[in-house]
């Protein structure tokens, strides 16, 4: 194909995408059938494959079952992983639950479609999660265990998480403001690692943060995700500032992500950092806060139009419980100057542990607890004794003995705090406060 032709093309796909079906067909009416095709079949890709990796095994429905695409019969072996059953099948490939037959263990095998396993671009997206996600290891980032190839078809294995999205959870109503705080909290730690490593997401959103039944709240889907240059200017020992990024597996003018959630950076198409995704974390905790987005629109391209030009509704104003701290959190997550957004996820950290506590130094007793349970638990007699293993540790609610009905969060906190370190520790399940209660 001429370059000219294919720069053509890419103009047209990058217009298209922007815009709603029927301003899309106008678009498409004048420009040759040849041309048409192409374009049409770019953006049917892109979804398809925005779907396939961005949907979770607990999202697809089992019926929609695509024929291009033989279906594992239970008690398939698939090198050392053993079909148990197929979680979701459609369009884009096919999940199943396997068990892991060499650590005896059940994950998710997630093929990619036999018509995409020539694709040289699906392959890419589908190598670049493996990649993205494989190199951080975070309780709040999914895990991938594996990747191979079974008849052609390539495969991810990861871990199998029950529970549902925030996506799905926000169907019934806004979260309340502790709810959020906590979700929040995680989410900014597995992107503070992800940035600290040199990666950002690119697409953060609700359907791609999984709300765990153990009270973990994890990432999903690295599939957009991409390598900051120059890597050793972001040590995972120091805060993941302002980064500049090296954008070279897209192809040229292609605007990727989605479209409610980006960032103003990514729809002018600028280098973009971490900052990006604090941006678009916004707009899901915005959602999440309040049940809207902040800033509507009825076409992808009038969406984008608000990002860039206008201001969010102050969230108050649609949700009242919401404490003031919390609306200033959630206004300077979407604030459109650089100079002025949250510089790095741990500085987000630090200003929603404020706004829930209502001081540093209340928290910075459950820093300390969470410490004190750390170096406990290296001297624990278990820890040394290779006869006693510990596999599995319920952490209990911590009771408000004081007076001040204040304490409440932060013994809530605290419990959080513990949560989260002992869920670092290799080879233990920890099983949260909130879980335990019930």
């Amino acid at each position: 194909m001429e370059s000219e032709q294919r720069q053509e093309i890419e103009r047209l796909v990058e217009r298209a995408a922007a815009l709603g079906p029927a301003e899309r067909a106008t678009l498409l009416a004048g420009v040759s059938p040849e041309l048409r095709r192409e374009v049409e079949s770019l953006l049917a890709f892109e979804q398809e494959a925005e779907d396939f990796l961005e949907c979770p095994a607990w999202e697809l429905e089992a019926s929609a079952v695509e024929a291009d695409t033989a279906s594992l019969q239970p008690g398939t072996q698939v090198g050392p992983y053993r079909v148990v059953q197929v979680v979701g099948s459609g369009g884009m490939g096919h999940i199943y639950r396997a068990r892991d037959t060499r650590l005896e263990r059940d994950v998710a095998l997630k093929f990619l479609p036999r018509r995409w396993s020539e694709d040289p671009q699906a392959l890419e997206r589908f190598k670049r999660e493996a990649r993205s996600a494989s190199a951080l290891n975070h309780p709040n980032i999914y895990s991938i265990h594996d990747v191979g190839e079974h008849g052609g078809q390539p495969f991810l294995v990861t871990e199998l998480l029950e529970g549902r999205t925030l996506k799905q959870r926000l169907a019934e109503g806004p979260l309340e403001p502790d709810e959020l705080v906590r979700v929040a909290l995680q989410v900014a730690d597995a992107l503070a690692a992800a940035h600290a490593k040199a990666i950002v997401h690119r697409d953060v959103k609700p359907s791609n943060i999984f709300l765990a039944r153990d009270g973990l709240a994890k990432i999903l889907d690295f599939g957009l995700a991409k390598l900051i240059s120059e890597p050793s200017e972001a040590p995972a020992t120091a805060p993941a500032g302002p980064v500049a990024m090296q954008d070279t597996a897209t192809l040229p003018g292609m605007v990727l992500g989605t479209a409610p959630y980006m960032s103003p950076e990514q729809i002018r198409r600028e280098n973009i950092d971490g900052r990006s995704d604090l941006f678009s974390l916004g707009i899901a905790l915005y959602e999440a806060a309040t049940g809207g987005l902040p800033f509507p629109g009825g076409t992808p391209l009038e969406i984008t139009e608000a990002i860039l030009a206008k201001s969010p509704t102050p969230p108050r104003k649609l949700n009242r419980t919401l404490p003031r701290r919390l609306e200033r959190v959630l206004l300077r997550l979407l604030e459109k100057d650089r100079a002025r957004c949250y510089q790095s996820a741990l500085e987000l950290q630090a200003d929603l542990i404020r706004s829930r506590a209502g001081s540093r130094r209340r928290w910075m007793w459950a820093g300390t607890a969470s410490a004190v349970l750390a170096a406990s638990l290296s001297l624990w007699p278990w820890h040394r004794d290779p006869e006693i293993a510990i596999r599995r540790v319920a952490v209990l609610p911590l009771r408000n003995l004081s007076a001040s009905p204040g304490q409440e969060q932060l013994a809530e906190g605290i419990s959080e705090a513990i949560v989260v370190d002992l869920a670092k520790l290799s080879g233990l399940r920890v099983t949260s406060s909130a879980s335990a209660r019930r």
